[in-house]
């Protein structure tokens, strides 16, 4: 009869009697565990085999593998034999004998092996792979950290919001004082006040005309204000002085000026400053009338009444306009004569003087530095009978003192034809200021026949020099 054998119900390894554990997974072992002839009936024989069935065994969760290796070796796999051992053992034989197993080590604290896993179990609770919770709790502190920033950022944005706005409301209020300084653009001066800011507006009457560039320009009153509606331009002055302009062009030129050129305010202390805004900046146009005005920066203490307004270029004869009511400005007027006897033949023709103009400007110009314009007007007769064309510019000069001046502008070019009179025109030159005395020359030219040379004489005596 062949010896009983048994196996493990967890791993299969073959048992040998009386094994209390298995010796290859450490499973716990009844008397009957694993016996293929014992019985699950307590009717049924012994001898019939084909009802024999074996008892399942629950098997037990393997031990922790052992924290040091065991003192004892495994059994070696079934089929194979140990090296000088003798003959192989049957593959369900039993162990050699006298061979005792030790028993498994404890559950608690050891750790020993495990085998591999079978094809369809489940791996123990240890074995199988973990979730990383600790990305979770990243996210949820980083989550924390930004929120906290964001308050941090929301609440210094309406800290340094509402900082600002407190101190712009201080400093409209005027609950500081300090000096104030405005700046003039003439060689760059400065202008200084210590004065306090705030000023009534006051306004002070004018009422001046003068011609400047053939432009009456009547100058009706200036204010002094800290600031003006209509004037948008910074400014760090102290005060800001308005001169109210009224702007006559009676003529049918185009005056060619900016008032940022030519436009200047003289303060007491000789200070040259230039407007910093204005309504219109150059000339008006033709046969026009209109308003006008120039803001300059000036000291809030200003004695408005030695300041003076000056218009004229670098270059150009400058005219000033004191800013108080009714300045006496009869020293820019222009001054007329009409000549007698102021006449000679040239060309055949009578040419005679009607009127002599001395002024500031003519034909949308002003004169230059030290100079005037002396406008002639002139009358011209053809007794003859034979058209006579010709070009006052060809022939005619002034003379002063030694010099032969040319025209500067002339509307005395025509033809006249036979037994024609009464032909006007004018022809303008520009003398030194100062002069009483000129003549005409009109000099012998070879486009004219009979042209003779021949001269008028002038008295000049209302040409008076500027102060």
């Amino acid at each position: 009869m062949p010896p009983n054998f048994r196996f493990c119900p967890n791993c299969g390894v073959p048992l040998q009697e009386q094994q209390a554990f298995c010796p290859m997974c450490g499973a716990v072992l009844g008397p009957a565990t694993g016996d293929p002839t014992h019985s699950s009936g307590a009717g049924e024989s012994a001898g019939s085999s084909e009802s024999l069935e074996r008892t399942v065994v629950s098997p037990l969760p393997p031990p922790a593998p052992p924290s040091h290796p065991p003192a004892w070796s495994p059994a070696p796999p079934l089929n194979q034999q140990p090296p000088n051992s003798g003959p192989q053992q049957p593959a369900f034989g039993r162990w050699q004998p006298g061979y005792t197993p030790p028993p498994p080590a404890p559950s608690y604290g050891q750790q020993r092996a495990m085998p591999p896993p079978q094809p369809g179990s489940v791996p123990p609770p240890y074995a199988r792979p973990q979730r990383n919770s600790s990305r979770g709790v990243i996210a949820g502190i980083s989550c924390g950290v930004l929120l906290i920033i964001l308050l941090i950022v929301i609440v210094c944005g309406a800290l340094s919001v509402g900082g600002y706005l407190l101190l712009r409301n201080l400093a409209s209020t005027g609950t500081t004082t300090s000096s104030s300084h405005s700046s003039g653009t003439s060689g760059g001066t400065t202008l200084h006040s210590n004065t306090p800011t705030s000023i009534p507006t006051r306004t002070f009457p004018v009422n001046g005309t003068v011609t400047y560039s053939s432009i009456t320009i009547t100058v009706m009153s200036v204010q002094l204000a800290n600031s003006f509606p209509d004037d948008l331009n910074a400014t760090n002055s102290a005060a800001l002085l308005r001169v109210l302009l009224k702007e006559n062009n009676e003529t049918n030129d185009f005056a060619s000026y900016s008032y940022h050129e030519v436009a200047r305010l003289i303060l007491p202390n000789q200070t040259s400053v230039a407007p910093n805004a204005l309504q219109y900046g150059g000339a008006p146009e033709p046969s026009s009338t209109r308003t006008n005005w120039l803001d300059f920066p000036v000291p809030n203490n200003v004695d408005v009444s030695h300041t003076l307004l000056r218009l004229g270029g670098p270059t150009e004869a400058s005219m000033d306009i004191p800013l108080q009511n009714k300045p006496d400005l009869t020293k820019y007027d222009p001054s007329t004569t009409r000549p007698t006897n102021a006449q000679t033949t040239y060309a055949g023709l009578k040419w005679t003087v009607t009127e002599t103009t001395v002024s500031w400007s003519a034909h949308g110009k002003q004169a230059d530095s030290g100079k005037r314009f002396l406008t002639l007007s002139f009358r011209v007769d053809n007794p003859s009978d034979q058209d006579v064309g010709f070009n006052a510019d060809d022939f005619m000069r002034l003379q002063v003192g030694s010099d032969r001046l040319p025209p500067t502008v002339s509307t005395l070019h025509m033809i006249v034809k036979a037994g024609t009179t009464n032909q006007t025109g004018d022809v303008i030159f520009a003398l030194p200021e100062g002069t009483t005395a000129c003549t005409v020359i009109m000099m012998h030219s070879d486009l004219l026949p009979n042209s003779q040379e021949a001269q008028i004489p002038l008295q000049l005596s209302s040409n008076k020099i500027s102060a």
